[in-house]
């Protein structure tokens, strides 16, 4: 049996810039299957809750949407994961002022978030700017722009929902354009539902996003690709809790 040297190749492709790495461009295509399968999930929303009961309070709970968490499509992987929390003791009020302060998710979310700004809010409508940092084989580093749109389901319910509208990848200090990176994330949508419990807040949060498939040769790229999706949700639920304690 013949065996690659595939560690020795990620280490030293890790010494090198981008450009010269496995860089790959968003086609067309890959972008078209991210929008269907997001239309069709947000048509099915209904502002339910997906952990009805069974919840231990200040514990998440996170379950692959769809069987397995992770589809392949044309060029790409679509990753749909669902976390939920009750957390003891919070106010929808305070729930709703943590997720809005979006100046301060650098402090809120630190390690994951390295630079965050609101950059225009008209009634129910905030546009914020992230730079996100990823870690595991790879650093991934990552200039986000979202739209995040409040809805009050009554009963002091609300859903959130977080569309990403531009991601770029840094080189260094240089952006590159959006479509043209690595490709460990193009797109990220996050749907969120709050709502009171007696013991507290009921807080859910389901994240579709859209990455590269795993490239030929280099299967020690899976983890990140599948795994980050699910390890950065529980890394979100966590810090939203201990910002809400």
């Amino acid at each position: 049996m013949r065996t690659f040297p595939i560690l020795p190749i990620l280490a030293f492709a890790a010494t090198l810039p981008l450009a010269a790495q496995f860089q790959v461009h968003l086609s067309p295509k890959t972008d078209q299957a991210f929008e269907d399968y997001r239309k069709a999930a947000e048509t099915k929303l209904d502002g339910r809750p997906r952990f009805s009961s069974g919840l231990k309070p200040g514990q998440v709970e996170i379950a692959p949407t769809n069987k397995l968490g992770s589809m392949d499509v044309k060029d790409g992987m679509i990753h749909d994961w669902t976390a939920a929390i009750v957390v003891p003791g919070a106010t929808v009020d305070r729930t709703l002022a943590v997720l809005q302060n979006y100046d301060e998710y650098k402090n809120i979310y630190r390690g994951d978030v390295t630079e965050s700004k609101l950059l225009r809010h008209d009634g129910d409508l905030w546009q914020i700017h992230l730079r996100m940092v990823k870690k595991q084989i790879f650093t991934v580093v990552l200039n986000g722009d979202f739209d995040v749109h409040y809805r009050s389901l009554g009963n002091n319910r609300w859903s959130v929902l977080s569309r990403s509208t531009r991601i770029a990848e840094m080189d260094g200090d240089r952006e590159l354009p959006p479509g043209t990176s690595r490709g460990f994330l193009w797109r990220i949508n996050a749907y969120w539902l709050i709502e009171p419990r007696p013991e507290g807040v009921y807080l859910e949060c389901r994240a579709i996003s859209l990455s590269r498939a795993i490239p030929f040769g280099l299967g020690l790229a899976q983890p990140f690709l599948t795994t980050v999706p699910r390890e950065s949700l529980q890394s979100t639920m966590e810090a939203t809790l201990r910002a809400l304690h």
